[in-house]
């Protein structure tokens, strides 16, 4: 078993391994998955020199500022998963879910006390980036985070890269070295025995002052509907945001998904993966957001699928599209959207503190959109917005599939963002929009994937276009208009239509597409 690369460990204090511990403890706050896990698997093979038992913690919190039903439940059923897996495995796991009566006051630091090291996720976005930069300064034994974020770890590059081919020629120039280095598949090495005594469990249970979950509550939970909703109203969320029955977290939906696309879909997915209506997209993000799986898992399975070795690699044509891998198209181009494109997005909020706001954009864009900031605009409200009440049937059936199943498709969601910059007061408020909407409502939302696709629409990793444009300026246009003419969107709107609509409202020649 090749051990966890230093360049995957990121040291959080300056405090050495507790000799006199009990057990380590992965803390799971990202990585929420048992296989291709480098923080469970640092955690084992920590646990493994000072011989001692492992101890998971899985914890749910419920103070961040857009927990609501929907990301609860998506998370829940991938922690019903793990609880199945660590049983199997003999591995104490806590399952855990912070409620009114069962607050997160000081648990990590009790936990931490007869702990030998804390290993935890590294992920440079939203609440477990905040999170471990509030705690790391309370725990006194060796801290570290760990990256299970992609396939090229976050520490190999030195800037954040500007444009997606630069980006690649860094992935093409270190994937043949990463390829050899990965996560292992099983995290938990068989010939050492991780397990932790009933007597000390009930003990670490008592110190810590640590309720375990209920059991039946996270089944309830799992099972969405009335069932899961009911469950769920104990906890302080938002409830207006509900879950969704469409899409199932956990690792074993995960995997499903995986073998369809691979069967059903990826043949197909260069030329349809923007389709309305037989789309070949991968619909693996929410998945990935969570941690129920790994992008090195998804891209392992399907190089071995194709018989890919690195001796098929074109050096040639570093940085190109496609060519490098010495593969067919369809699987060239899905490889550079789940390893350039969303590894890009890692690679910025790694290196850059203001990845979430509008400073972050080029200067050329800045620029631009603020010469153009007093253009006149549509007069719409958040709330407009929020609620899919604009004359633009296309948007909003757009706004409607995210609201309804927490995603929207590929194509239309760049055509969504670019139409808040349209009507957003200013672009400024635009980005704040178009945050506040996608990481209240998308499955995949508050992740650094999904602000790379925000901050394109306002020039982020893009270059400037002509002609200069009211409001737009420089920055790449897209109108609905357009939109219609390039993708059959007649079944899109049929689907995502107001409930109270018939078909025939819906002609697109009366959808208003044509602004």
């Amino acid at each position: 078993m090749i051990p966890i690369s230093d360049s995957r460990i990121r040291s959080l204090n300056d405090y050495s391994e507790n000799n006199e511990g009990e057990y380590v403890l992965y803390w799971m706050i990202s990585t929420r998955r048992p296989n291709f896990n480098a923080g469970l698997q640092r955690a084992a093979e920590i646990a493994k020199k000072f011989d001692k038992p492992l101890l998971v913690f899985e914890a749910i919190s419920t103070q961040h500022k857009f927990a609501n039903d929907r990301i609860m439940t998506f998370m829940i059923q991938g922690m019903n998963d793990n609880m199945k897996y660590f049983e199997s495995q003999q591995i104490r796991f806590i399952p855990w879910v912070e409620t009114p009566l069962q607050p997160s006051n000081g648990i990590l630091k009790r936990l931490s006390k007869r702990a030998v090291a804390v290993v935890t996720d590294d992920f440079p976005t939203y609440y477990p980036r905040m999170i471990i930069e509030r705690i790391k300064h309370v725990i006194k034994v060796r801290f570290e985070a760990i990256d299970s974020n992609g396939l090229i770890p976050m520490s190999w590059a030195t800037k954040a890269y500007p444009t997606a081919h630069s980006f690649r020629r860094h992935v093409h120039s270190r994937f043949v070295e990463a390829w050899s280095n990965l996560p292992n598949s099983n995290t938990i090495p068989k010939e050492h025995n991780f397990w932790m005594n009933d007597e000390l469990f009930q003990s670490v249970l008592k110190t810590s002052k640590i309720k375990l979950t209920p059991f039946e509550w996270i089944w309830r939970v799992c099972q969405g509907g009335t069932i899961g909703e009911t469950a769920l109203a104990t906890l302080d969320i938002d409830h207006e945001v509900p879950a969704v029955n469409q899409i199932e977290g956990g690792h074993t939906k995960a995997l499903e998904n995986l073998q369809d696309f691979i069967e059903n879909r990826m043949t197909r997915y260069h030329l349809d993966r923007n389709s309305v209506d037989n789309s070949a997209v991968s619909g693996f993000s929410s998945w990935i957001h969570f941690g129920h799986i790994s992008t090195i898992e998804i891209v392992q399975t399907i190089l071995e699928s194709v018989g890919w070795s690195p001796t098929m690699v074109n050096d040639n044509l570093r940085g190109r599209r496609s060519g490098w891998w010495g593969l067919s198209e369809p699987v060239e181009a899905f490889l550079d959207q789940i390893i350039t494109w969303r590894e890009l997005g890692f690679n910025f909020a790694f290196h850059r503190a203001d990845y979430s706001s509008f400073s972050s954009i080029p200067d050329w864009a800045k620029k631009s959109l603020l010469e153009h900031k007093d253009d006149p605009r549509e007069k719409y409200t958040f709330k407009d917005l929020e609620n899919a009440e604009t004359h633009d049937e296309l948007w909003n059936a757009a706004q409607r599939q995210l609201t309804r199943v927490g995603v929207i498709h590929n194509y239309l969601r760049m055509l969504w963002g670019k139409r808040i910059l349209e009507w957003a007061p200013s672009p400024e408020i635009a980005a704040d929009w178009m945050i506040q909407i996608n990481d209240r409502w998308a499955l995949d939302g508050r992740d650094p994937n999904s602000y790379t696709g925000i901050f394109w629409v306002l020039g982020r990793h893009d270059r400037a276009w002509g002609p200069e444009r009211p409001i737009f300026g420089k920055v790449r246009y897209m109108s609905s208009k357009n939109t219609a003419r390039k993708l059959n969107v007649r079944t899109y709107l049929e689907r995502w239509a107001k409930e109270s609509l018939l078909w025939d409202n819906l002609e697109v020649k009366q959808c208003n597409i044509n602004v």
